[in-house]
């Protein structure tokens, strides 16, 4: 009897410890729209489970390869390029989402052995495509031949920390001679962008390497099996960014601009009447311009009324709350921090009505629930203005055999909590579900749906993604 009890002990103690698996990187990150991608991932305990996967997309499916650690991207020809979220899941739980990409180049891996100049093959030299590649060992660099024409600006932009991958990556640009003609290293984030117009139709070399991240003590060259990135390399024309003069608008009015050239400032003449409540913002980083843009409201004389630099939440999108002191017109004026200017530098400006606003945080991004118990659900509301009715909190999308009850949320935001209960018979099941805050005012009926942030240590710019509306929910049968 004694053998028997302990041998349902030590089982009972093996499921308590199960813990979700791993998921440290995806090779290659991504694929070109309808295209069908054999992957490999990696991390703690997928090759002794059978993880399944999820992604934010229906476009892209995934598909269990012949052996563990292996996938297939199944992408639509109708995935918009873009990045997107795949997950792993087992019945222990679910892995913080990684990014993946959508591309609309061509795919190429990356071809070892290539740390060297000499190594690379000529006649692999291509344009327009998409080179995807891991450096695997510290000291590892990667170098890839790119055929281009003369006169034909080509743009080499590199994802690597925007993937997730624990990395600071740089590159540089060499003629046939091998000889550096250009270099990359930090932009709005850690990742490397190139431009460069060659004289003379021929080949060049890029070269792609990594120092640590989070930082390291020395300046070595870095790599593992999870320093994965993707590199564009293209010389399509971009688009002309509009010579701005000054012009008049109204609110609403959503306007795309550019600082053409170092020192330049665009002006736009507000109408507006005493009293006017308006929301004015530009968005540059956010639609990754190299623009760190500045905001400022002037009166008709030049003097200064206010300014913006950042926005809330960490962005570096200038955006302000703005009540005209009289009627007449106003000037809004869009520069660059630091006086640069370019085809990328970039903005859109938006002038509309002020409305209060909502915003819910998640504090992480899942949740095991085993059927006849309870889970808390951690939820921070900020809130921008006032609203006359109620605001509440609510689970939405639970899958059957679990419920969770309303909650109120205070006038000025804070934190509440949701508790999501299982029935007893509630079946084992793996999904995303949604957190929603919602306004009860007939005049302010608003929906809102909660976010997490995407894990990651020591940011020091922007992922690709930075946050995620689907937080997942495991729920286990009730152990017997």
């Amino acid at each position: 009897m004694c053998a028997r009890v302990s041998w349902i002990v030590l089982m009972l103690g093996t499921a308590a410890q199960a813990a979700p698996p791993g998921f440290e990187s995806i090779f290659p990150a991504g694929g070109q729209a309808g295209s069908r991608v054999e992957v490999r991932v990696a991390g703690a305990g997928l090759d002794k489970e059978s993880p399944q996967a999820w992604t934010s997309d229906p476009r892209i499916v995934v598909l269990a390869g012949d052996k563990p650690k292996k996938f297939f991207l199944n992408i639509a020809k109708e995935a918009v390029p873009g990045p997107y979220f795949i997950r792993l899941h087992t019945d222990a739980g679910a892995t913080p989402p990684r990014i993946i990409e959508v591309g609309k180049f061509e795919e190429l891996l990356e071809k070892e052995p290539n740390d060297a100049f000499a190594e690379v093959k000529m006649a692999e030299a291509k344009m327009n495509v998409t080179i995807n590649g891991v450096l695997e060992k510290s000291g590892d660099v990667d170098t890839q031949a790119i055929r281009v024409q003369k006169g034909k600006t080509i743009t080499l932009e590199l994802h690597g920390y925007a993937l997730g991958s624990p990395m600071d990556p740089a590159m540089r640009l060499l003629n046939e001679r091998g000889i550096e003609i250009a270099a990359g290293h930090d932009t709005h984030n850690l990742d490397p962008r190139i431009e460069y117009t060659p004289a003379a139709d021929g080949v060049l070399f890029v070269q792609v390497f990594a120092f640590a991240h989070p930082p390291a003590a020395d300046v070595a060259l870095k790599g593992s099996a999870n320093h994965v990135y993707r590199l564009a390399v293209s010389d399509e024309p971009k688009k002309a960014v509009p010579v701005s003069e000054p012009k008049s608008i109204t609110s609403p009015s959503t306007i795309t601009g550019g600082i053409a050239k170092p020192r330049e400032e665009d002006v736009f003449i507000l109408s507006a009447k005493k009293g006017d409540d308006l929301a004015i913002s530009v968005r540059a980083q956010a639609i990754r311009s190299l623009l760190d843009a500045t905001l400022r409201i002037e009166d008709a004389d030049g003097k200064s009324l206010q300014q913006a630099d950042d926005g809330e939440k960490d962005s570096l999108d200038p955006a302000l709350r703005w009540k005209a002191p009289k009627d007449g017109e106003f000037r809004l004026v869009v520069a660059d921090r630091f006086h640069q200017g370019s085809e990328d530098h970039g903005y859109e400006l938006t002038v509309k009505p002020f409305v209060s606003s909502l915003t819910g945080t998640l504090d992480t991004h899942a949740y095991m629930l085993e059927a006849g118990k309870t889970v808390e659900v951690k939820l921070n509301v900020k809130t921008g203005g006032t609203f006359a009715g109620k605001i509440q909190a609510r689970a939405a999308q639970l899958p059957v055999g679990v419920t969770a009850d309303v909650v109120d949320v205070p006038a000025k935001g804070g934190e509440v909590k949701l508790t999501l209960k299982a029935a007893p018979e509630a079946a084992a099941s793996q999904a995303p579900f949604a957190v929603e805050i919602v306004t009860s005012a007939p005049d302010a009926v608003m929906t809102v749906i909660a976010s997490y942030a995407i894990p990651f240590t020591e940011p020091r710019g922007d992922l690709l993604i930075t946050s995620d509306t689907h937080p997942w929910l495991t729920v286990t049968a009730k152990k017997p």
